[in-house]
């Protein structure tokens, strides 16, 4: 991959363009709720824990980033975390223990992982011993997948700035974000990230295409040095996917079918929506759509390493050929967000639904705004949905069907069975108990909550020039300051102003995002 150097009047450096299919949400990093954001502060920020790039191998998935260590004792309810050496933030400053407290305490927002309101949210102390100074994380309860949790992108070091203003510890810094052109441009900064990889670009930019053909065609042009995509139509993920220069790797994002509680159906009971997911046909599906879905029985399928033979108890189950009962509504309304594949889905779920189970099945597509103010007020009978999993584990996804917790008190579920499976779980010790509570806890909300897991969504990355692909985990993002110049550098873009880099800069908070009851986002986020 030939470098091309970024000429500018004042030696700029080199940089790597990336794409993105949408201006984020925000860019709060309280608030993670959209793939493209995710992207942006991952670069930014430097999390607690990072999922590591090939985790399908044997091993831990996830290894400590702005932390040197983590370490648990008396079967997770107690760990330490230890800053890592040399830590600093963008204005060089070196970051506390108290300030990687906060990120922790941040993990437990509204989109990373909200415990039921009957337990307590573990807390923080910062304890020094022979090694130095560290934080001390407590809980009630066992927290085996606190590793996972830290993933989060929200669940980094960040300090307040004042005037709703942050600064950061990643191995970039902001320099201009320009909504009008679609434009977010970062600063490479000493951190430990950059010291690991020298080779880093000078400079990040975040250009927005919002029609994936034109990112495509921007990247072939030489315009961009890396494209995400998903939300494809099947034709060009087809395309795209058998090119030498792209990566292919199915994404923590779960396409569900959701049934709004009430709703006079079949569906609206266990029986139903098990009947329905037992003759759900995912693998024709799957191959009816070129591969831009695979087929998901259980969230357990999301992640790296996953047994292909521990699926959900319905998956040996035989439809029963059980109809809608007399008296149920003739007509059934289905909501989704427009734009691929969710039509391709939403059309086969509803001659699905028709054939079976005789409802009239009316579609409702929306753009995305639409679509999540239509979410967050319930305002659907069937739902089409796209949920990313906030953490590489199934409580993240399970969890917020507890009925305390603010999801659940949206959509008026309250299963005593569903909250004594899930409760036991999050008592359980680690160790095989706890995955075999986790794993006991999913077939029982899977059996009794109004959701059936339908699909994993994969995503396309187009790196230029062959080997080494970029290292994509399972949320679908890649280090960046991984990518060497030498070989990924796209040329200045027509009417770039001369670059300088800041002695100090920090970020504007912005508004932050109205939360909604099931988190879900165009291109989602779970780190």
């Amino acid at each position: 991959m030939a470098a091309t150097p970024d000429h500018r009047p004042d030696g700029g450096g080199e940089r790597v363009t990336v794409d993105l299919d949408d201006w984020p949400l925000s860019l709060d990093p309280y608030h993670v709720v959209d793939f493209n954001q995710a992207l942006v502060l991952d670069a930014v920020t430097d999390p607690l824990v990072r999922e590591k790039p090939h985790a399908a191998r044997p091993g831990p998935r996830t290894g400590p980033a702005a932390l040197d260590s983590l370490e648990s004792d008396y079967a997770g309810r107690i760990w330490r975390l230890r800053p890592a050496p040399e830590q600093t933030w963008h204005d060089g400053s070196p970051v506390r223990p108290a300030e990687l407290a906060a990120g922790v305490r941040r993990a437990w927002g509204p989109t990373g992982f909200t415990l039921p309101d009957t337990f307590d949210v573990p807390g923080t102390k910062v304890r020094r011993d022979a090694d130095g100074e560290f934080v001390e994380l407590t809980s009630s309860i066992p927290l085996p997948y606190l590793p996972e949790l830290l993933t989060f992108p929200g669940a980094a070091p960040v300090r307040e700035m004042g005037a709703d203003g942050w600064m950061a510890s990643g191995p970039y810094r902001p320099m201009r974000a320009d909504r009008r052109r679609g434009r977010i441009e970062l600063v490479r900064t000493p951190s430990r990230r950059t010291r690991a990889h020298p080779g880093a670009a000078e400079r990040l930019v975040f250009q927005v295409y919002g029609d994936r053909a034109d990112a495509v065609s921007a990247y072939d042009a030489g315009e961009l040095d890396v494209c995400f995509s998903t939300g494809l139509e099947p034709s060009m993920f087809a395309a795209l996917a058998g090119r030498a220069d792209a990566t292919v790797r199915p994404l923590a994002l779960a396409g569900r079918l959701w049934v709004r509680p009430g709703v006079d159906s079949v569906l609206n009971g266990p029986e139903g929506r098990a009947e329905f997911s037992a003759g759900w046909d995912r693998e024709a599906i799957a191959t009816a759509l070129s591969g831009t879905v695979l087929p998901l029985r259980s969230y357990r399928g999301l992640w790296p390493g996953a047994d292909p033979n521990d699926e959900s108890a319905e998956a040996g189950r035989e439809p029963s050929g059980l109809r809608a009962p007399r008296g149920s509504r003739a007509e059934l309304t289905l909501t989704y967000a427009d734009f691929p594949p969710n039509g391709h889905v939403s059309r086969a779920l509803a001659h699905d639904i028709e054939r079976r189970f005789g409802h009239r099945i009316r579609l409702r597509p929306l753009d995305f705004p639409a679509f999540a103010a239509a979410l967050a007020a319930v305002d659907y009978e069937l739902l089409h949905c796209i949920s990313p999993a906030p953490f590489p584990h199934p409580a993240s996804l399970l969890i917020p069907l507890h009925s305390a917790t603010p999801g659940a008190r949206a959509l008026g579920l309250r299963d005593p069975a569903v909250d004594a499976a899930l409760e036991r779980a999050l008592r359980a010790p680690e160790g095989a108990g706890d995955i075999e509570a986790w794993r006991e806890a999913e077939e029982v909300v899977l059996r009794r909550a109004p959701v059936v897991p339908l699909f994993q969504a994969t995503g396309v990355t187009l790196c230029r020039d062959g080997p080494p692909p970029p290292d994509v985990v399972s949320s679908g993002l890649v280090g960046l300051e991984r990518l060497d110049p030498a070989r990924s550098l796209s040329p200045a873009a027509p009417g770039d102003r001369p670059f300088r880099k800041p002695s100090h800069a920090h970020w504007p908070s912005g508004q932050r995002p109205h939360q909604h009851s099931i988190p879900t986002a165009r291109r989602a986020a779970t780190p």
